[in-house]
């Protein structure tokens, strides 16, 4: 189970609430009558098997108490998960703008011009150089060119975006690896894998002097973009798992404890049935 940072997930809420309120109320309000078309459904259920009706008076009048509560508690899950679906969307939908914010405190200034990008792959070429003298192997992997990378050359700035400041304060080392991978990933027709050898970095570097900025700039976007939208789906799968399981187990109280009553029941009436 992918583990669950909470910290990120309230501060994503807030910034969604702050630029997309509307689009939250819009999901909160479709939960919430699906909600109560659910507690509506439940309740009808539990009638119809008379999981509301006790023969004791004061027992009887407790067990309906689960009509209520079945409805608030599907009222705060409802609230609860169209809130995080709002959130998701809305992220979903700003996860280009975010990306694009990523780009330009990291490598914008890489590719701002044809000078840049060549000073830019000979120290690429340095560290591969480095890496190749520390390494016996034929292949060489693109996270471990990533890594070196990081190590002498830093994040240059944090994105004035909030929401994409953090994103490259909590996965720093993995944007890195996505934006070295989209890099080699931008020259056409090469197939770039996870591992390349060394004679087919010296080709792809080759390339890169003479490739257009701009189709760097959308292949490094796009992988960003990517890398965050899986983080998010994970997340957010993860935190909707959990709300329903909890759901699920609420929901099962009122039968649970029916089967109870009913056993308790019928083990009673066996004894008197004994005694007579």
């Amino acid at each position: 189970m992918q583990n669950i940072h909470w910290e990120t997930i309230y501060n994503a809420v807030g910034y969604v609430l702050k630029n997309y309120p509307l689009k939250i109320v819009l999901f909160c309000f479709l939960f919430l009558v699906l909600g109560l078309m659910i507690s509506s459904f439940l309740v009808i259920i539990l009638k119809k098997y008379k999981a509301l009706s006790r023969s004791q008076k004061y027992y009887n009048w407790f067990v309906k108490l689960y009509i209520p509560a079945i409805f608030i508690v599907n009222i705060v899950f409802s609230l609860k998960i169209g809130l995080f679906c709002g959130v998701y969307s809305a992220l979903k939908k700003d996860s280009y703008s975010i990306s694009e914010q990523v780009y330009n405190s990291s490598t914008y200034y890489i590719f701002k011009d044809n000078r840049s990008k060549k000073v830019f792959i000979e120290d690429l070429r340095k560290v591969v150089k480095d890496l190749r003298q520390k390494n016996n192997n034929t292949k060489i992997k693109v996270i471990d060119i990533a890594k070196a990378y990081h190590i002498k050359n830093d994040m240059i700035d944090l994105p004035k975006n909030w929401m994409a400041s953090m994103f490259v304060n909590r996965y720093g080392d993995k944007i890195y690896s996505f934006i070295i991978y989209g890099i080699l990933d931008s020259v056409p027709n090469e197939g770039i894998t996870n591992e390349l050898s060394y004679g087919e970095f010296d080709a792809i570097s080759e390339k890169l002097v003479v490739l257009n900025p701009e189709n760097i700039e959308k292949s490094i976007v796009q992988k960003i973009q990517n890398l965050f939208l899986m983080i998010l789906k994970s997340q957010f799968k993860t935190i909707l798992k959990g709300i329903l399981l909890i759901w699920v187990l609420l929901m099962c109280i009122p039968w649970f404890e029916f089967w109870i009553y009913t056993l308790l029941m019928k083990r009673l009436k066996d004894h008197n049935t004994i005694q007579k």
